[in-house]
C-alpha cells in the first residue's frame, strides 16, 4: 500500500508532470522551490540537476549535480549527467573522471557516447574509436556514432577506415543532424587543404539542401585548387548572392577573374575586398587589374595602399 501511494504521488507531482510533458524549465523552477523548502532532501537536488540539464542550462546543471555528488559521490546517473553537462560546456577531458564513476551504466548507449567524446577530448583516440564502433554496431542509423568513429580513426592515423566510416555516415537518410555532421567533415577537410576530398564532401552537403554562403565559397576554393578558376566562378557568385558582404568570396572572385584575364570584371570585386583591409595583397591584385585596363594613376594609388 505504501509503495502504491508513493507511486500515485509521483504520478501527480507537478514537477514530475512538467518533466514528462517536456516543460523542463518549469520543472526546474518547481524542483528549486521544493529544494529551498526541503534543503536536506538530496534527491530533490538531483532532480533539479536533471531538469536543468534537460532545459539546456548546462552550467547550472553542473553546479547543482556536483553539489549533489559531494554527498553521494558514487551515484551513477548523477555522474553521467554531470559529465554530459561538462561535454556541452567543452570540458571534455575533465568529464572522464565523472564517467569512470558511472561505469555501472557502461552497457547503455547513453553512456557510450559521452564516454567516447571524453576519451577523444583526452587524446585517447583508439579507445574513442572502439567506443564509437561499439555504438555504431548497436545503432547503425546513429549519425553521431559514424561521425565520431570517422574522426577518431582520422586522429588515430587510420585514413582508410575513417573513409569507410564517413561513407556510412553519408549513406544515412537526410536529417538536420546528418547535415550538421557532414558540414563539419567538409569544413575539416577544407581547412586541412585536402581539396579533392573537401570538394566531394562539400558537394554532399549541398545535396542535403544546405544554403550556406561559406559552403559555396569553400567549394569554389576547392575547385579552383584543382580544375582551375573557371569552374569556381559560379560558386563564388552563388556565395555572394547569398551574402553580398562575404569578403573572402569577393576577394576570391576578383582574383579568379583576374587570373582568367578578365581585369575589368575583376576590378569591382577587388575594390570592395581591398577596402575591407583583410589582406594587403588585394591592393596589389587591384593595381595589376587597373594597369591592365589602362588606369595607371589608380594603379599607383593602389600600390601605395599595399605598403
Amino acid at each position: 500500500p505504501l509503495a502504491l501511494l508513493l507511486l500515485l504521488l509521483a504520478q501527480t507531482h507537478p514537477a514530475t508532470l512538467a518533466m514528462r510533458a517536456g516543460r523542463y524549465a518549469e520543472a526546474a523552477r518547481l524542483y528549486e522551490a521544493e529544494l529551498k523548502a526541503n534543503p536536506n532532501e538530496p534527491m530533490l537536488r538531483f532532480n533539479l540537476g536533471l531538469a536543468l540539464y534537460s532545459a539546456k542550462n548546462y552550467q547550472r546543471a553542473l553546479i547543482t549535480l556536483t553539489t549533489f555528488l559531494k554527498s553521494q559521490p558514487s551515484h551513477p546517473a548523477a555522474n553521467l549527467i554531470a559529465a554530459s553537462a561538462m561535454l556541452k560546456l567543452n570540458q571534455g577531458c575533465p568529464a572522464l573522471d565523472y564517467l569512470k564513476r558511472a561505469e555501472s551504466l557502461a552497457a547503455s548507449p547513453e553512456y557510450i557516447e559521452p564516454r567516447a567524446e571524453a576519451e577523444a577530448a583526452c587524446g585517447n583516440h583508439p579507445e574513442a574509436a572502439r567506443l564509437w564502433q561499439a555504438l555504431a554496431t548497436r545503432q547503425p542509423s546513429n549519425s553521431r556514432a559514424w561521425y565520431g568513429l570517422g574522426m577518431a580513426l582520422t586522429a588515430s592515423g587510420d585514413e582508410p577506415a575513417a573513409k569507410q566510416a564517413f561513407a556510412r555516415l553519408s549513406a544515412l537518410g537526410p536529417s538536420p543532424e546528418l547535415l550538421r555532421l557532414e558540414r563539419e567533415v567538409a569544413r575539416g577537410l577544407w581547412t586541412a587543404a585536402r581539396y579533392a576530398e573537401a570538394r566531394a564532401a562539400l558537394e554532399r552537403v549541398l545535396q542535403l539542401g544546405a544554403k550556406d554562403p561559406a559552403l559555396h565559397y569553400e567549394l569554389g576554393a576547392s575547385i579552383e585548387k584543382l580544375p582551375g578558376p573557371a569552374e569556381a566562378l559560379a560558386h563564388y557568385r552563388t556565395a555572394l548572392r547569398l551574402d553580398p558582404t562575404l569578403i573572402v568570396a569577393l576577394a576570391a572572385l576578383g582574383r579568379a577573374l583576374a587570373t582568367l584575364q578578365q581585369p575589368a570584371a575583376a576590378i569591382p570585386h577587388l575594390e570592395r575586398a581591398a577596402r575591407a583591409n583583410i589582406d594587403k595583397s588585394l591592393w596589389v591584385a587591384l593595381a595589376n587589374a587597373y594597369r591592365a585596363t589602362g588606369r595607371p594613376a589608380e594603379a599607383r594609388l593602389a600600390l601605395q595602399k599595399a605598403q
